[in-house]
């Protein structure tokens, strides 16, 4: 069946958002939005515990071995192409060319990372989120869920007994 409702969940404290994480989570519930208008290292770790970590550390990863590889492939190029010979060196001189490939490892890993910071948390966000509301970011927790209309009754009784101040359903394409 389609989840095309949304139960908010408007909350004064953290623990009464805790409580209303924990029975989201124990319905075995992926698909929710949490709002905070600071950020809460407890909330972040019952809405995200046994969650894999974040992808950009890939990014990162990635952007390093790009620059490094591609730094060395460069300067290597260059020496081929334009050799200079100095007292019987080898064109190819490896120490030479760490300097380079140290800066470009740095360059493209601190790039490749900003890239895959703003691509996973969907930054710019063009689309807004059904489930926002402005209070969420002045004095209040917000939870938004999406659910089938058969639950979403049930789910809104369930965060009234969490210590919601308001649930709201609202009804999505």
């Amino acid at each position: 069946m389609a989840k095309e409702y949304v139960v908010v969940g408007r909350f004064q404290n953290v623990d009464d958002t805790a409580k209303a994480i924990r029975l989201v989570r124990g319905q075995d519930r992926e698909d929710f939005n949490l709002y905070t208008p600071f950020p809460n290292h407890d909330l972040e770790e019952v809405a995200f515990e046994g969650r894999v970590r974040s992808p950009v550390r890939r990014w990162t990863l990635l952007g390093g071995m790009t620059g490094c590889l591609g730094a060395f492939l460069m300067t290597i190029w260059m020496s081929m192409d334009y050799p200079i010979r100095t007292s019987a060196k080898t064109v190819i001189s490896i120490p030479a060319f760490v300097i380079i490939a140290f800066e470009c490892t740095i360059l493209l890993g601190a790039l490749f990372t900003l890239v895959g910071l703003l691509h996973h948390s969907r930054i710019p966000n063009f689309f807004s989120s059904p489930g926002f509301r402005g209070d969420f970011t002045k004095d209040e927790f917000g939870l938004a869920v999406r659910v089938s209309k058969d639950e979403a009754d049930k789910l809104k009784a369930e965060f009234e007994q969490c210590g919601a101040k308001q649930v709201e359903v609202q009804y999505v394409r």
